[in-house]
């Protein structure tokens, strides 16, 4: 991810790095201006089967089946 590259887990979601614009915000005790930088943020975006068990149409052992297996084979593919 530091690299810039997707980590894509199966049926989990993905992680990812955005870059955040640079902004004014202000400062909550002195309520004065300051100018906030650019920044790289963390971004998650929920896979399929994760959204799914947060609706409970998996339950949550099919859900870690699924998972599970999933990842093995990514890592098997990479391999």
């Amino acid at each position: 991810m530091s690299e810039g590259t997707p980590v894509h887990i199966s049926n989990f979601g993905t992680f990812e790095v955005r870059k955040r614009a640079a902004r004014v915000s202000h400062d909550v005790h002195s309520r004065e201006k300051i100018l906030v930088g650019e920044q790289n943020i963390p971004v998650f975006r929920a896979g399929k089967a994760l959204k799914l068990a947060t609706k409970q149409e998996l339950s949550d052992e099919d859900m870690m089946i699924e998972t599970l297996s999933n990842m093995i084979l990514e890592v098997q593919h990479h391999d």
